[in-house]
């Protein structure tokens, strides 16, 4: 998510707290958050592909036709932008169930049509810097 779209959905400070952290007698067992995306069940229902799926962009069918090239072997594969453009049906997912961690002034710029996500991460940068220079210090997540 960070690489992707310059946000963190898990809080660095709990997690810098949790990881030093010694194990008590009497534990809670699991995690300390959930991800509803970590359920298959949802993971179907919401159409969610993982980015930790090889060529997830081959699972997703958006309805749109893909730009084809050929690799070195002559096999056609989708172009870059292609499979970005298809990632985006997944990703939406993952932003939608984060929407509480990305400023608002972000998501207003947003219009979600094809080829929102180039825009996303350059939206989140130009926020942060907007944020240093009007607070003086770095948007922590």
């Amino acid at each position: 998510m960070k690489d992707n779209f310059g946000f963190e959905h898990m809080d660095p400070d709990t997690v810098d707290i949790l990881d030093a952290t010694q194990m008590p007698v009497k534990a809670i067992q699991g995690t300390p958050w959930y991800q509803v995306i970590s359920n298959l069940d949802y993971q179907f229902k919401f159409a969610y592909i993982p980015a930790c799926v090889g060529e997830r962009e081959k699972l997703i069918e958006d309805g749109w036709e893909p730009e084809m090239e050929k690799d070195e072997e002559g096999n056609e594969e989708m172009t870059e932008y292609w499979r970005k453009v298809r990632f985006e049906q997944s990703d939406l997912v993952m932003i939608l169930l984060n929407l509480s961690y990305i400023p608002d002034k972000v998501i207003e710029q947003l219009d979600f049509k094809k080829g929102w996500n180039f825009m996303f991460k350059q939206y989140m940068d130009q926020y942060k810097v907007h944020f240093k220079e009007t607070h003086g210090k770095d948007w922590a997540f």
